[in-house]
């Protein structure tokens, strides 16, 4: 996630649509004064090589952390960890960006997200599983995760409303590039890193024959994903993988 002051843009991170790339992307043109998010240990190495960038202006103020202590479970998690309290977490909601820069930063700045068609999404979820552990069929395993159906929504809307400006389609990143608020120079320079970014790859098989049968052998996700998941599939027209 990124809270962009320079652009006057924020950045909100969905699960599973390439957000980490795009961060990762965006990064080479924000500022010290910028907050950013964590990425990944090795991500973030790499991040700070090239960029310069690392997480950044997201320690929760000492006021704001003992002011509200009892309520914040997340800084709980933290302070258990051994890690001071962040403001946001890399996959924050909207509401939670919204609270706490105030209705001024948040209606003046541009914000924009990524959006991914919803079968597809749950069949990369499926597939990222850096721990190596054994996982059931893809058929059980979404019945024991259908909780993730529809879960993006949050980075998308608030009390049912959409409030995101600009949309970057997973299945067009580079030309969607085009739809933020930067400038032509800096559109082509995060469209060049993009272009050779894959964080968070190589643990898809991308066997369509084999996929497009996962999805067929659990096909009661469909009527979830209509419900769930009416917002993309009205607007972006998103329809379940064919052969």
């Amino acid at each position: 996630m990124i809270i962009s002051h320079r652009h006057k843009f924020i950045f909100l991170k969905p699960f599973k649509v390439a957000g980490s790339s795009t961060e990762f992307a965006l990064s080479s043109i924000v500022s010290k004064n910028d907050i950013v998010t964590n990425l990944s240990k090795g991500e973030e190495k790499k991040r700070y090589s090239l960029f310069g960038i690392k997480e950044q202006n997201n320690r929760l103020p000492l006021s704001k952390l003992l002011s509200g202590f009892s309520k914040q479970n997340k800084n709980k998690k933290d302070i258990r960890k051994f890690a001071w309290p962040k403001v946001f977490h890399p996959h924050c909601t909207a509401e939670e960006v919204k609270r706490y820069v105030g209705d001024d930063i948040w209606n003046e700045y541009k914000k924009i997200s990524i959006i991914r068609n919803p079968w597809d999404y749950l069949l990369s979820f499926y597939y990222w599983n850096p721990s190596g552990q054994n996982r059931p069929d893809f058929k059980n395993w979404i019945f024991e995760n259908r909780h993730l159906i529809g879960a993006n929504i949050v980075h998308y809307h608030i009390d049912n409303e959409c409030i995101i400006d600009a949309f970057i389609r997973y299945e067009h990143l580079l030309t969607d590039i085009d739809r933020l608020p930067i400038d032509s120079k800096q559109r082509i320079k995060v469209k060049q890193i993009l272009e050779n970014t894959s964080l968070k790859s190589g643990y898809r098989e991308r066997d369509k024959h084999k996929e497009w049968e996962m999805l067929n052998q659990a096909n009661f996700i469909d009527k979830a994903i209509e419900a769930f998941c009416a917002f993309e599939l009205q607007q972006f027209k998103y329809e379940k993988p064919k052969m």
